[in-house]
Order: C-alpha cells, then sequence, then structure tokens
C-alpha cells in the first residue's frame, strides 16, 4: 500500500509525471509513455492511476517476465499496445571465455550517457546478452558500443530464444505463523526469525524494490522480496492453513 504522504521529493515528481501523463491521454487524446520504472515506481504509478479513476494504461518490458517496465498511456482502450511500445531488445555477442555480469552491461549502458529510465532488463548468459532499451537509445548504442569492460562486442537488434536465458524460478513450499516481513524472511531464507529481524534492521531486505525495515509489516502475494547475500523470490501465494494453524505459503527463487 502506497502512503502519499510519505514520497519523497524525487518520487512526487514522478508522480507529478504520472498526472500530467493521465492528463495528455485523457484530454488531448495522445498516447503517452514514461519509462523504464522500478518495482516501486511502478507500485507509485498503480496507486496514483487508481485515485485518479483512469484505466487506459498499460505496463511493458519487452517480454511478458519483464520487471523493469515502461509504462503507456492511451487515449482509449489500447488494442495494439505491446506494438506501441517505444522499446528495443539488443543483442550483444561475445567470446563464451569471457565473463560478464549484469553490473558489467549496466555500467557500459551509464558510460555512454544512457540515463537509467532508458533501460530495461538486461538478461545475460555465456556468450550472450539481451539488452532491453528505448528505441532513442539504439543509435548511440550502435555508433558507441564497441565491447563491454574489456570485453568486445557485437550488437544486433531483436532477440531470439529468451526461454534460454530467462533466470530459472525454483518453487518453494512451506508454512508460515503469519504474513509479518520477519517470517516470511527466516522461512526464505532458512534463519531464525531473531536472525531475519536483524536482516531487516540492517536494510537488506527489499520489498518491490524499496528498503523496508519494519520486521512486523504483512507481505502479500504477488511482490517481489529480496534479501541482499540471500537472493530475490516472489511471493505467489498464501493459500489457506494448516491444521497446526500455520499459514501455507507459495514463492519462487531466482536461482
Amino acid at each position: 500500500m502506497i502512503d502519499f504522504r510519505q514520497l519523497t521529493n524525487e518520487e512526487k515528481l514522478f508522480q507529478s509525471h504520472v498526472i500530467d501523463a493521465v492528463r495528455a491521454a485523457r484530454e488531448k487524446r495522445k498516447r503517452k509513455f514514461i519509462g523504464f520504472l522500478d518495482l516501486r515506481q511502478q507500485a507509485i504509478l498503480d496507486a496514483t492511476v487508481s485515485m485518479l479513476g483512469f484505466s487506459d494504461w498499460r505496463l511493458y518490458g519487452g517480454f511478458p517476465k519483464a520487471e523493469r517496465k515502461v509504462a503507456g498511456f492511451f487515449p482509449e482502450e489500447p488494442q495494439d499496445w505491446e506494438e506501441s511500445f517505444p522499446i528495443q531488445a539488443i543483442t550483444l555477442r561475445y567470446r563464451m571465455k569471457d565473463v560478464l555480469s549484469h553490473r558489467d552491461f549496466l555500467g557500459a549502458l551509464m558510460s555512454l550517457r544512457i540515463s537509467r529510465e532508458m533501460i530495461g532488463d538486461i538478461l545475460v548468459e555465456p556468450g550472450r546478452a539481451v539488452l532491453f532499451v528505448l528505441e532513442q537509445a539504439v543509435p548511440l548504442l550502435f555508433d558507441e558500443c564497441k565491447q563491454v569492460g574489456r570485453v568486445g562486442v557485437s550488437l544486433e537488434k531483436g532477440a531470439q530464444d529468451l526461454d534460454s536465458i530467462l533466470p530459472t524460478i525454483a518453487p518453494v513450499k512451506g508454512t508460515i505463523p503469519s504474513p509479518r516481513l520477519d517470517a516470511v524472511v527466516a522461512f526464505l531464507t532458512r534463519l531464525s526469525r531473531e536472525k531475519a529481524q536483524g536482516l531487516i534492521r540492517q536494510e537488506r531486505v527489499k520489498v518491490d524494490g524499496q528498503i523496508r525495515t519494519d520486521t512486523a509489516g504483512l507481505v502479500e502475494p504477488g511482490c517481489l522480496l529480496s534479501v541482499r547475500g540471500y537472493g530475490k523470490y516472489v511471493i505467489e501465494a498464501f493459500d489457506g492453513v494448516s491444521k497446526k494453524g500455520r499459514l501455507h505459503i507459495t514463492a519462487g527463487h531466482y536461482e
């Protein structure tokens, strides 16, 4: 749940951009796009458009399971909305023996003065990376991105066989005493409740991209929870209570 009173100045500015985009779609009958958005921004967007009673909007990151997404605002119920988003997939290839990480590719893009909101998900496997960027960043990438770190790369538009490069999500099931954040973190990390509370107080836990320090705060199905040093998880469902009164939880661990 987003509390508008607790938004930072930067988040308030983002919210004003969302309000302007809604007005452009409603009053000027224009399509507007804002992106790429992190999970926190997506939550603020969702709460803001709900407050405004606006429904003709979509989020899309270039492929169905994208985390970072562009927001699209439409003057009417969109029919071709995926095709209308200004997103381009770029495949970078390099030698299999060279080791590059998500951070390496992000750093290379930022060094080209490509801003963070122009960069979507970055998928990496040996010898290949797929970047999702706004179309306006494409000419600069092809002109200037010749290497990542000290590794030479070749670029091509589009992406094939995304299934092979998407992260694997391993199912995690069990029971917890309640949907409190400390209980969920303890279950996912296989730590004691006390140690889980320590991770939360040390600001090592994020829910939907936002640091959470409220150990007793509730976790909702559908959220993305990350614990620094332990990994990233999606909370899929709380589905029923066991005979001992414990809550069934179904989650996924990004491997």
